[in-house]
């Protein structure tokens, strides 16, 4: 019977009627105190997987171990011991062990050599340990192979050992010719310091050339660089940054919800080493052979390293190509080409690609470049010429993509963009079976001179990747960054892997420009020829369009043009013994060498 007394449904329910008030105690579950069979079997098997774990991190890098071990403390102190040590079991151990086993199975010596050193020492039996070739090699190697652990000082350590154990062997080899050829003696010294580097995992000087054609005053300056210290370090310090930087990617440290394009230790030393320089910079002056000085910080500010002034000639240089394609009825298109999801590492959530091949930024370059050599090679053979300017440019995870502004003859583009695709989706084409994956490998937008113009389009694609100018109040569409950081973070990733970031396609030489730019007598240019005159007016006025019209054309081959950059060794030799090529003044064609 329901109550129509409001105070009633409010009210508090009688006390019940015990015999002692302990008894009015809810009843509690009965703890046994004692797990059940399977409780401790499963309790056993996390145990034991925790410790293998462990055992697998322990015998990591210590960069690696060590970085694991700090996120495994910062990630117990928020959700406890058992959450840490499932994250180690669980994402560590199944995930990202395998990423960094594959990734330093890219860098170890034991790993990427065939060839071994004991047929190379193996034949020189010594009294003494110390003295042995093959003892002594495989010291340089287990140090070799912990190359990311290094700090700078035990980098530099490494390198005199390398520099001492290369001179040695050298010395070693000269006593031992007899009285071999002059031509015998340079041959079997550059092979056997070659065969060391590459045991080392370098690549030797000259090495593609002098398997073709050995050249003994070549071979020589090669042999000076792999016995000097120098050499060595600027090898392995450039090794060491890419080796810790690829395993910073592998551990999900290089992604739009942690650090875009690189990771925060990489960008942090760039910066670093980028402040140490202009510092240099400061404290150097330049003379000429006048004795006329200038601050060494000043030349730099009016040269091409000023990011400044590369923007600003990149976008001549562009306005210009689009000047003659309008002029010549040419129509331009704006293709993207994205690598296949395998040279992924992060999704764009931030979980780790499972896919991802272990590819590194250099490696994925190399093959977006072989794809568009192929591309262009294809086109070649079918007479289709296209002219215009390459950007690579990195995803959040480091990867990089490319963007191309291309010009070519309106009943040619169809073709050449076919041929693009062709090629952008030939690896992995499985995986397009949406229109949507299509497009996110390979997408193409004819330049419609009605919404803009091509220079425009490209224009924040190369102020985002050199110096972010006038994109001070927008943010990368894709890691939500501002631009202006998103900048530093693209200059660095760039150093760091070597990778050309803008390359013109069927272009003109920039060099003539530069030192067309730099005579400054109009008189003994309009004497030489009118083809000459007429590339030195272009360019001081400055109009690219003008000065590529003048050489030929964009399209016009390296032998055709009307003027070239005329280089000369130096008197002076270089510390390997090598001759200098510099520039000494402008060849004109139409004149010819009187």
């Amino acid at each position: 019977m329901t109550s129509n007394n409001p105070a009633a449904l409010t009210s508090t329910p009688a006390p019940r009627a015990v015999a002692y008030p302990w008894n009015d105690k809810p009843l509690l579950p009965i703890d046994r105190g004692i797990p059940t069979h399977e409780e401790m079997h499963r309790a056993a098997r996390r145990q034991e997987d925790y410790l293998q774990a462990k055992k697998q991190v322990d015998s990591q890098l210590e960069s690696v171990s060590a970085s694991l071990y700090w996120r495994f403390d910062q990630r117990e102190k928020q959700k406890g011991v058992d959450s840490a040590r499932r994250w180690l079991t669980e994402s560590v151990a199944r995930v990202m062990l395998p990423r960094i086993t594959r990734v330093n199975a890219g860098y170890r010596l034991d790993e990427i050599v065939d060839d071994d050193p004991r047929a190379l020492f193996g034949n020189r039996a010594t009294q003494s340990p110390q003295h042995n070739g093959v003892v002594a090699f495989l010291r340089l190697r287990t140090q070799r192979n912990r190359l990311p652990d290094l700090d700078s000082q035990a980098l530099k350590s490494l390198v005199d050992v390398v520099a001492h154990f290369a001179a040695t062997e050298l010395a070693r080899l000269t006593q031992a010719q007899g009285d071999n050829s002059e031509w015998r003696i340079v041959h079997d010294h550059y092979h056997h310091l070659a065969r060391i580097t590459r045991l080392l995992g370098a690549q030797p000087p000259l090495w593609d050339k002098l398997e073709k054609c050995f050249v003994p005053f070549d071979a020589q300056s090669a042999i000076r660089r792999m016995s000097d210290a120098r050499w060595w370090l600027n090898s392995l310090r450039r090794t060491a940054k890419r080796w810790r930087e690829h395993l910073a990617i592998a551990m999900g440290y290089v992604h739009k919800h942690a650090s875009p394009n690189v990771s925060t230790t990489a960008l942090r030393d760039w910066g670093e080493q980028r402040r140490r320089t202009n510092e240099w910079r400061k404290s150097m002056d330049l003379e000429d052979e006048e004795g006329n000085r200038i601050s060494l910080m000043d030349g730099y500010a009016a040269s091409q390293a000023n990011p400044a002034i590369r923007r600003t000639e990149l976008m001549i240089r562009i306005r210009g190509y689009e000047d003659i394609a309008n002029a010549q009825g040419y129509v331009g298109e704006f293709v993207t080409i994205t690598a296949p999801s395998s040279y992924h590492a992060t999704l764009e959530n931030g979980r780790t690609n499972r896919k991802w091949n272990g590819a590194c930024p250099k490696e994925t370059q190399s093959y977006l470049n072989d794809v568009w050599a192929r591309a262009r090679a294809k086109c070649h053979r079918q007479g289709l010429r296209v002219f215009g300017m390459r950007v690579a440019e990195p995803h959040h995870d480091g990867t990089p993509h490319a963007h191309l502004l291309v010009f070519a003859r309106p009943e040619e583009m169809n073709r050449i963009r076919d041929i693009l695709r062709e090629y952008a989706m030939a690896e992995d084409g499985d995986e397009l079976r949406s229109a949507a994956a299509a497009n996110a490998r390979f997408d193409a937008k004819a330049i419609d001179p009605e919404k803009g113009s091509a220079t425009g389009y490209v224009a924040k694609y190369i102020s985002k990747n050199i110096d972010g100018y006038a994109l001070d109040d927008e943010a990368d569409d894709e890691s939500g960054k501002p631009l202006k950081e998103h900048a530093q973070r693209a200059t660095a990733w760039a150093s760091l892997w070597g990778i050309r970031q803008f390359q013109f396609i069927g272009s003109v030489p920039v060099t003539v420009w530069r030192e067309l730019r730099r005579l400054n007598d109009s008189e003994t240019a309009r004497g030489l020829s009118v083809e000459f005159a007429a590339c030195h007016e272009a360019a001081n006025a400055p109009d690219w369009a003008e000065y590529a019209n003048a050489q030929g054309g964009p399209l016009v081959k390296r032998d055709a043009l009307a003027v070239r950059t005329r280089y000369q060794p130096t008197e002076v030799l270089n510390q390997c013994g090598e001759e200098m090529l510099s520039i000494r003044g402008l060849f004109d064609t139409v004149v010819g060498e009187d």
